[in-house]
């Protein structure tokens, strides 16, 4: 088991609450399955891709607990911990970019289809309402922390907090 320093996890820290920031404050609300789209995946991919693996699980799981929490959908709370921290485990599980996007996409469309089904039924579940905003949120994510990602290491700005 790896050992985190006090150091690593304060980054933890500041890491999820920024993910958190970006996925509670910039939201699209989708009244159909009473959920919302944001641009937390972008968070989750810049850590997962950026740090490794398993800081994305730990950065994903906790900011989409937290944005549920605090956004009034405390409903969906414990599914996006697991739905988003598995989400952020495989946007860096392999060296191949598209197969990390792939898992991650199914990992996100399948997590919260099942979830929507528990919540809501099988109706909803199938609803295109409810797949397609997250698809999309998920694939947005996926490029754009992508795009962070290389700029954190073209910058070396992560340099200083990997490996602490």
């Amino acid at each position: 088991m790896q050992k985190y320093s006090t150091r690593s996890i304060a980054i933890l820290g500041l890491l999820s609450a920024a993910t958190y920031v970006v996925g509670r404050f910039v939201q699209i609300p989708i009244p159909a399955v009473n959920g919302y789209v944001t641009l937390l995946d972008a968070g989750i991919f810049t850590v997962a891709l950026t740090f490794g693996k398993k800081e994305g699980a730990i950065v994903g799981g906790l900011a989409a607990f937290l944005a549920d929490l605090t956004s009034g959908f405390p409903q969906w709370m414990f599914f996006s911990l697991l739905i988003h921290g598995f989400q952020g485990y495989f946007g860096a599980l392999t060296k191949k970019i598209w197969l990390n996007y792939l898992l991650s996409a199914l990992t996100m469309v399948g997590g919260y289809f099942l979830a929507t089904w528990v919540l809501y039924g099988f109706v909803a579940a199938i609803n295109p309402l409810t797949n397609i905003p997250n698809l999309i949120q998920t694939t947005l994510g996926y490029v754009l922390g992508t795009m962070f990602s290389k700029l954190l290491e073209r910058t070396g700005i992560a340099h200083g907090f990997k490996n602490n």
